[in-house]
C-alpha cells in the first residue's frame, strides 16, 4: 500500500497554531471556556463523546459478558467489491489497510466527534485531504489517506457565483516572523509560505449551521456570572473556616444565603445549557416531570441533527470525490445506524403525552435506546 510520509508539516501547509490570530479572532478565549471545567468543558464534552459513543456489545461466544465498541457505520453501494473494500478502508478500526488515517480519532466515530466539538467552540471546522493511492484487497483506489487538522484561526473560504472555490491558510506576520520561526521549516530546511491555497476537494469543511454564532460563543456573557459564583463559593467557605478574616468579599457572604446564589447559578447554567440544546443541571431547579422529558427527547433530536448533517458532510464532500477520482458508476453512501430517528422520537413523546406510555416504559424503550 502507497503511503506518504505522514508529518506534521507539509510542503504546502500546516496545522501550526497562529496564538495572534486566535486570540483576535476570539478563538482563544472560547477554547479556553471549553477546557474549564467551571465554565463550558461539560456542555462541549459530553456532546462530543454522546454523539457516537462507545456502546455495550454482547460478547457471542462469552454470556453475560459485553465489549466496549463503536460501531455505528456502514456503506450503500451498488458494487458489493467496493462496497467491502470501502468499509475495510473507512470503517474497520482494526484494518490492515489503513494507518492512523484520523489521527487521534482513531476511527470516523471519533473522527466525526471531534469535528463536532470544533463546532460546538468555534462554529468552524477544517482538516486538509491528503489523497493517494490505496490498494484494499488488491484492488488500487484512490482514497483520503490522512485527514490533519488545520487551525481554523488561519483559514479563510474564498467563494465564486456562491460555490467554494478555494480555501486559503494565511498566517499572521507576527507568528510567521517573530514567533517559533523553526515550525516554518519544512522538508530540507524548505521554509513554509505564509499564505497556502487548497483546492475545494483538499479541505473537509464543516460549520455549525443550527445558530449564527457557536453554543460556546453565545454562552460567553454568561460566564462572567458563573464566575462570580466559583468566586462566592471559595469566600463563602473562607467565611466559615477563618472567623477572624473580615475581608471585604469575605465578609459579605455571611450575610448572603449560599442556596441562593447557587441558585441563581443554576438559573445561569440552565440558559447556557438551553443554548447548547443539553439537558438541564441543578439541584435547585425544580420542573414536572413533562418538561423534564421534553428537554431530553430535545436534546436526543440534536444529536441526530448533528449526526446527520456530519454524516452527510462527509458523503458531499469526501465519498463524491472518491467516485469521480475512481470512475465510479455511483456514489457509496456512508450510513449510520444504532439510534432512534427523530420521527420515532417524537411518537414516543407523543405517545407518552396521551397517556399511552407512562414515564418508566418511555424510558425503557426509548430514552435508553436513543
Amino acid at each position: 500500500m502507497k503511503r506518504r510520509n505522514k508529518t506534521i508539516f507539509d510542503k504546502d501547509g500546516s496545522s501550526i497554531d497562529d496564538p495572534f490570530l486566535s486570540y483576535i479572532k476570539g478563538y482563544s478565549r472560547l477554547e479556553a471556556a471549553s477546557r474549564d471545567s467551571m465554565s463550558l468543558f461539560n456542555e462541549t464534552m459530553f456532546i462530543r463523546n454522546s454523539l457516537f459513543p462507545l456502546r455495550d456489545v454482547p460478547v457471542s461466544d462469552r454470556p453475560g459478558y459485553v465489549t466496549h465498541e463503536r460501531d455505528y457505520f456502514s456503506f450503500e453501494c451498488d458494487n458489493p467489491t467496493i462496497k467491502d473494500d470501502l468499509e475495510k478502508y473507512f470503517t474497520d478500526k482494526y484494518s490492515q489497510y489503513r494507518d492512523n488515517l484520523y489521527g487521534n480519532g482513531d476511527d470516523i466515530g471519533g473522527f466525526l466527534n471531534m469535528i463536532a466539538y470544533q463546532l460546538m467552540v468555534t462554529g468552524i471546522s477544517f482538516y486538509r485531504t491528503y489523497w493517494d493511492e490505496i490498494d484494499v484487497n488488491s484492488n488500487k483506489y484512490v482514497l483520503p489517506a490522512d485527514f490533519d487538522y488545520l487551525r481554523d484561526s488561519t483559514m479563510k473560504i474564498k467563494k465564486r457565483n456562491g460555490h467554494i472555490a478555494e480555501y486559503l491558510q494565511k498566517y499572521s506576520i507576527i507568528t510567521y516572523y517573530f514567533t517559533n520561526k523553526n515550525y516554518f521549516k519544512g522538508y530540507g530546511d524548505k521554509k513554509i509560505p505564509r499564505k497556502v491555497s487548497f483546492l475545494p476537494e483538499e479541505v473537509f469543511y464543516c460549520r455549525y449551521s443550527i445558530s449564527s454564532d457557536s453554543p460556546a460563543k453565545a454562552s460567553l456573557r454568561y460566564l462572567k456570572q458563573i464566575k462570580k459564583f466559583w468566586d462566592f463559593g471559595l469566600d463563602k467557605a473562607k467565611s466559615g473556616a477563618d472567623p477572624d478574616d473580615h475581608s471585604l468579599s469575605v465578609e459579605k457572604t455571611r450575610y448572603v444565603a449560599y442556596a441562593d446564589e447557587n441558585r441563581k447559578y443554576d438559573l445561569v447554567k440552565s440558559k447556557i445549557r438551553t443554548i447548547f440544546h443539553y439537558l438541564t443541571e441543578g439541584n435547585n431547579l425544580k420542573m414536572t416531570q413533562y418538561y423534564d422529558v421534553y428537554r431530553v427527547i430535545r436534546y436526543k433530536k440534536f444529536l441526530n441533527t448533528m449526526r446527520s448533517y456530519l454524516v452527510h458532510e462527509f458523503n458531499k464532500q469526501v465519498m463524491e470525490v472518491v467516485a469521480k477520482k475512481n470512475n465510479f458508476n455511483s456514489v457509496p453512501r456512508l450510513r449510520y445506524d444504532g439510534f432512534l430517528t427523530n420521527k420515532e422520537l417524537d411518537a414516543a413523546f407523543d405517545d407518552y403525552k396521551k397517556g399511552r406510555l407512562s414515564f418508566d416504559d418511555l424510558i425503557e424503550t426509548t430514552i435508553k435506546k436513543a
